[in-house]
């Protein structure tokens, strides 16, 4: 492959990884690219997985110095993301994906009135009841099955950790991608074993998002949790009318 189609990846991965760092959604800048390259659709999902792990380790390198990471939810989410990362993982090779690009645009148009009208959402820490978090775990391993394959859902999976456990931005988004990072790599396994991953283009993706990554998680650490907020809020939006139309 050409040495600029590479540099560009890069690029197009330190993008992918500064928005996905702060509000979610990366993958809705990196799969486009991909899918522009010409690589087939399956091989772009497990590719852009690859890369996505780049921009896990590059944002949770800053949060857990930080200190954002709430663990008493990380490890349990992570469990459970395991779960759903082999269901997913698998279903990635037989399955069409037009359904469940609408399905997730659909909820994605669902989390809106949240979003607007609950003031305090994402931007203090709640107590919430045994019963809700358990709701929210179980809505967790439904997306995370989606999630180990299809990439975009960062804002989706950011917002059950954010409504169900009452945790503020920051520390939401920090909580979900110790799971997401964990989830990725059994799904990279996986589809490194189904030779399903353009390496060469999966590792320039990795370095890009990397660096993004970590960039964008320093930004939103600095910003704070109202501004992480009106970000979110924009990708949400973005995120829902690119799924529905594309």
């Amino acid at each position: 492959m050409a040495i600029t189609t590479l540099l560009l990846t890069l690029v197009i991965g330190l993008l992918a990884g500064f928005v996905g760092a702060i509000a979610g959604g990366g993958g809705l800048i990196s799969i486009p690219f991909l899918l522009f390259l010409g690589i087939p659709p399956q091989v772009t999902l497990a590719t852009n997985k690859l890369g996505g792990m780049g921009l896990s380790f590059g944002a949770l390198y800053k949060f857990i110095r930080e200190k954002k990471v709430v663990w008493s939810y990380a490890i349990f989410l992570s469990i459970i993301g395991i779960a759903g990362s082999f269901i997913g993982a698998r279903i990635l090779l037989t399955i069409h994906t037009d359904v469940l690009q609408k399905l997730i645009g659909v909820l994605l148009l669902l989390l809106l009135p949240t979003i607007f009208f609950k003031k305090n959402f994402g931007l203090e820490e709640l107590n919430v009841s045994p019963i809700k978090k358990a709701v929210g775990y179980a809505c967790y391993f439904l997306i995370s099955i989606i999630a180990s394959f299809f990439g975009g859902l960062g804002a989706l999976s950011m917002s059950i950790v954010i409504f169900f456990f009452g945790l503020p931005m920051l520390k939401g988004n920090a909580t979900e991608l110790v799971s997401y990072s964990i989830f990725s790599l059994v799904s990279v396994i996986i589809f490194a074993i189904s030779h399903l991953i353009n390496y060469q283009v999966g590792i320039a993706l990795f370095i890009g998002m990397l660096i993004g990554g970590y960039i964008g998680a320093h930004t939103a650490i600095k910003k704070g949790d109202k501004w992480v907020k009106i970000v979110f809020s924009i990708v949400v939006v973005a995120s829902a009318i690119k799924i529905l139309l594309n």
